[in-house]
């Protein structure tokens, strides 16, 4: 199958620009969309024995489909009006490696891949052979460098909607990394403003912020729709973790004993217990756990233990409003200095309380002007 005949120079045009936007798509899907999910595949597959390099993988899977394209087009000789046509089969293998889920992680298969793959390329090279004789080269050299750049964004945009990975498990995955990576702050801005979460991912937002001494400050400032499970849950050894709940354990101070099958409330009174493990982060990582179950009881206890109203009058917004809550609705005496905003704050979500009378729309607008704060997870979660 011979190409009609065509200006040299703009047949280069032609290849070289389609290669150009083939190169930065792949390597811009593979850095910034997809590179976590990789390393995270490496990581399991190899069982921890080998690591993944985001830039460099990117680098080596890019140069690599391009090197498919290029011996596909050795054996194809394309029109011209089509050449970018040639960039499927590197697009389709990349949407395959791609198109993995946390599933695919606990039992790697192909999937619906072991016959829609061939099928795919039975057609394309059906396709191929039934117009390889249909057009003539137009002699526009725009209209030739258009057809083909529409041929590319469209397969570029067939390649992008395949995948079925979950937003939430890019921003588990992309949290994790700047954990491992010691980027603290980073990880805490990940999907900061979205509702959509899951435990894992409030999970390491809680360490996050832990490690930045703001666990107690921001507590509420993320979706906390898992207790205290949300918090540190460490009977989840799932093996897919990069940074698991052992190794935050591990950097709290201390491992749990796995064969005594503790839980997580256990685990961090033991750990408090002990003067040489207890610590400021520790000391918080039990305070917030009751308060995210709800033991006010407990934590009442805990709070005057850890921050001495004669040394610690000034105590963490999270605390602040459950002093409040103590204090006003159930009788509480805690004698901790409240400031006149934390105070001010309370009276206005009590009044607004009394002023809606439906319950959809009084849910919905306190929870858009008080969903940060103690009070409206112990009433609404």
């Amino acid at each position: 199958m011979r190409p009609s005949y065509i200006d040299p120079r703009v047949s280069g045009v032609i290849r070289y620009s389609c290669a150009l936007l083939f190169i930065l798509f792949s390597s811009c899907y593979l850095l910034f969309l997809q590179g976590n999910l990789l390393a995270e595949a490496q990581f399991v597959f190899s069982r921890g024995l080998t690591t993944y390099s985001i830039f460099v993988g990117a680098f080596t899977i890019t140069a690599g489909l391009q090197i498919i394209q290029w011996v596909v087009v050795r054996i194809i000789h394309f029109n011209w009006q089509y050449y970018s046509f040639s960039y499927l089969p590197s697009l389709l293998l990349l949407a395959m490696l791609t198109n993995i889920t946390r599933s695919d992680l606990y039992d790697f298969s192909l999937g619906h891949w072991w016959w829609l793959l061939p099928l795919i390329l039975v057609v394309f090279f059906g396709v191929v052979y039934l117009f390889k004789d249909r057009f003539a080269t137009s002699n526009s050299t725009r209209y030739l460098l258009w057809r083909n750049y529409l041929i590319l964004f469209i397969l570029i945009l067939l390649c992008g909607a395949i995948p079925r990975t979950h937003e939430v498990d890019h921003y588990e995955l992309t949290a994790e990394n700047c954990i491992m990576e010691q980027d603290y702050e980073e990880a805490t801005k990940i999907a900061e403003k979205s509702l959509h979460t899951s435990r894992r991912l409030t999970e390491l937002r809680m360490f996050a912020l832990s490690q930045q001494g703001l666990l107690a400050e921001r507590l509420f400032d993320y979706p906390q729709n898992y207790r205290g499970d949300g918090l540190l849950k460490i009977s989840d050894n799932d093996s897919i973790y990069r940074y698991s709940p052992l190794r935050i354990c591990f950097r709290l101070g201390a491992l749990p004993k796995t064969n005594q099958n503790p839980t997580t409330l256990k685990y961090l009174w033991a750990v408090n217990s002990v003067d040489s493990l207890r610590t400021p982060v520790t000391q918080d990582y039990l305070l917030c756990y009751l308060l995210l179950q709800k033991k006010l009881k407990s934590f009442e206890k805990k709070l005057q233990e850890f921050y001495p109203v004669e040394t610690d009058s000034i105590l963490p917004r999270a605390y602040k409003e459950a002093v409040v809550y103590i204090n006003n609705v159930y009788g509480g005496n805690l004698k901790y200095v409240i400031d006149e905003d934390t105070q001010n704050r309370f009276e206005q979500y009590k009044n607004r309380k009394t002023e809606i009378s439906n319950p959809v729309a009084r849910r919905n607008l306190i929870r858009r002007d008080f969903g940060n704060t103690f009070w409206w997870y112990y009433e609404n979660k």
